[in-house]
C-alpha cells in the first residue's frame, strides 16, 4: 500500500518536470533558432522481493515473492538540435546556418559560447553583436565594420565590406552537440565531451532560422502530461484514504 503511495508520487513528479520543460518550449517558439528540450524517463530497476522473518503453520516462509518496480523517474532532459525552418527578413545582419554548426560568441564574461541565433546587429561603434549585447566573433576575434558600405557574407562565413575581405566568421560544430549545456539568452556552453569539427554547411545572408518548437505536438504532450499526473494524483488519494481507514475504522476493531 505504501509502496503505492510513493510510486504514485514519483509519477506526479516526473509528469511535473515533463510540464516544466514543455512550458518552457512553448515559452521560446518565437525566439530565432531555439531548440526544444525533450524529458527521458525510464522505469526504476526491477528489485526482487521476498519474505523476511515469516512464518507459515510453524515453520519458516522466508520464500520470493517476485520481481517489483517503483514506477518512472527522469533520466535525462537532451535538446533536440534538429534545424529549423527559415525565414527570409532580407536584412543583411541576419544569418541562418543550414547545416550543423553555431556561430561563435564572446559573452560578457569573456568566455566563448554557441549560438544558431544569427539575429545579429552593430553598434554604435560598427561591432557585430547579438541583440544580447554580445561579441560576434570571427577568425581574428571580435568583428568591427567601422566603416559605412555595402556588407556582403558569402556562404562560407567570409565577411566583405564594399567587396574588400575584413574577416571570416568562426563557425563551428561538435562530434556531440547533445552534450551542450544552455546558459541563457540562447546561447550554449560546450563541456569536455564536445570535441570541435569542421562546419561543413553553408551561412545564408539575410534570412533567420525559427525554432523547432512543433506548437501542435507540445500542446498534445502537454495534455498527456496533464492526464497522468491527474491519475497518479487520484492514486495518491485512494491510498491516502485507505491509510486512514486502515488507521482510524480496522485499528479500533
Amino acid at each position: 500500500m505504501v509502496r503505492g503511495l510513493y510510486t504514485s508520487a514519483i509519477g506526479m513528479k516526473t509528469q511535473f518536470k515533463r510540464m516544466d520543460v514543455i512550458s518552457n518550449n512553448l515559452a521560446n517558439v518565437d525566439n530565432t533558432g531555439f531548440k526544444k528540450d525533450i524529458v527521458v524517463s525510464r522505469s526504476f530497476p526491477e528489485e526482487l522481493t521476498k519474505r523476511i522473518n515469516d512464518r507459515q503453520n510453524g515453520f519458516p516462509n522466508n520464500r520470493n515473492i517476485g520481481r517489483m518496480s517503483l514506477g518512472l523517474y527522469i533520466d535525462e532532459v537532451y535538446t533536440n538540435f534538429a534545424q529549423g525552418s527559415l525565414s527570409l527578413t532580407n536584412d543583411p545582419f541576419n544569418l541562418a546556418l543550414d547545416g550543423k554548426g553555431f556561430f561563435a560568441i564572446q559573452a560578457e564574461d569573456g568566455t566563448e559560447r554557441y549560438t544558431r541565433d544569427g539575429s545579429f546587429v552593430l553598434n554604435s561603434d560598427g561591432i557585430l553583436m547579438t541583440k544580447e549585447g554580445n561579441y560576434v566573433l570571427g577568425e581574428n576575434g571580435i568583428i568591427s565594420l567601422e566603416e559605412q558600405g555595402n556588407i556582403r557574407i558569402d556562404e562560407e562565413g567570409n565577411i566583405y565590406l564594399n567587396n574588400e575581405l575584413v574577416d571570416r566568421l568562426r563557425i563551428v560544430n561538435f562530434n556531440n552537440p547533445e552534450s551542450l549545456r544552455k546558459v541563457g539568452d540562447n546561447l550554449l556552453e560546450r563541456s569536455n565531451q564536445s570535441a570541435e569539427i569542421a562546419f561543413e554547411g553553408k551561412v545564408l545572408q539575410g534570412y533567420l532560422e525559427t525554432s523547432n518548437v512543433n506548437v501542435v505536438q507540445e500542446m498534445v504532450d502537454m495534455i498527456t502530461a496533464t492526464r497522468i499526473y491527474e491519475a497518479n494524483q487520484k492514486a495518491v488519494q485512494t491510498h491516502d484514504e485507505t491509510l486512514g481507514k486502515a488507521v482510524n475504522e480496522v485499528g479500533r476493531v
